[in-house]
């Protein structure tokens, strides 16, 4: 990279704007994730046994009614509970209903302890963002932006090609646009920088190697990314997992994941722009 990109890459990553942030959920609310894992762990068949398939009709355990107290962005007091469905025709392991504040799990999709922090996090995120509670608001941007959440509204449409399995909105109808939602982006890159910067913050040493890397994927392509031998270790930084060699499968498909959401916020770049901006905040 020549040194001129390189210093003007450099001054976005300082610049910080006060508003251009992620989403904080609060760590005292974040914690109580593990006790949930831990619970619905060891009770699973009583709650798959309880939970339906429709996620517009939940099964609420008495011990997860009004779960996450926090506030949302607008400084408002929030109560959310977890609900549970068990649908293996539905696409998403978690999703967020803001208007009954329920965060709603998918019992079909079994995951590990930290991708569910991540989903957790993702949703709280949802929850606290008032460009989906506020209906009015919600309906100007989704026109002009399109890419419905999952979970908001509970729109969606059978698949005419796989009959029996329901679309939600852009989740897998255009993965892209939906990543570039302004709901979406917010809720992604909470969790994704958050374990970044966590990781960075452990090994400072490679800070530079990460600088790069933020210029690199506007120009190249995720394979030729994960094929760079300076890149080598990337993919530990993008994970809560422990850094053992049993883990690193599961590093390795989060780490994809997480490139195909970077490549495809470079493509725009105002949008990008605003991610480093975030990333820049935290490292």
């Amino acid at each position: 990279m020549g040194e001129n990109k390189m210093i003007k890459l450099l001054n976005i990553l300082r610049e910080i704007i006060i508003n251009e942030k992620i989403v904080k959920v609060p760590q005292e609310v974040l914690d109580n994730a593990k006790d949930a894992y831990d619970f619905i762990s060891k009770n699973i068949e009583n709650i798959k046994f309880n939970s339906p398939k429709d996620f517009k009709r939940p099964y609420i355990h008495p011990k997860f009614k009004d779960y996450f107290k926090l506030k949302d962005l607008k400084n408002q007091d929030l109560k959310i509970s977890i609900g549970f469905y068990n649908n293996s025709n539905d696409g998403a392991s978690a999703r967020m209903d803001t208007q009954n504040d329920v965060l709603l799990l998918n019992l079909d999709k079994p995951i590990d302890l930290e991708d569910f922090e991540d989903n957790i996090e993702h949703e709280l995120v949802h929850a606290m963002d008032p460009k989906l509670r506020d209906q009015r608001l919600f309906g100007k941007m989704y026109t002009k932006k399109g890419a419905e959440p999952t979970g908001s509204t509970f729109k969606g449409s059978l698949d005419k090609n796989s009959p029996g399995k329901i679309y939600k909105s852009e989740f897998e109808k255009n993965w892209e646009k939906y990543l570039k939602s302004p709901w979406e982006f917010d809720a992604f890159t909470t969790p994704l920088i958050n374990k970044i910067s966590t990781n960075i913050k452990k090994s400072p040493d490679f800070k530079k190697i990460l600088i790069q890397f933020l210029s690199d994927i506007n120009s190249k392509n995720i394979e030729d990314i994960i094929n760079d031998d300076k890149y080598e270790k990337m993919p530990w930084f993008f994970s809560k997992k422990e850094w053992k060699e049993e883990n690193y499968p599961a590093i390795e498909n989060e780490y994809k994941s997480e490139l195909y959401k970077i490549k495809t916020w470079s493509t725009k770049p105002t949008l990008y722009k605003r991610f480093l901006k975030r990333i820049s905040a935290e490292l």
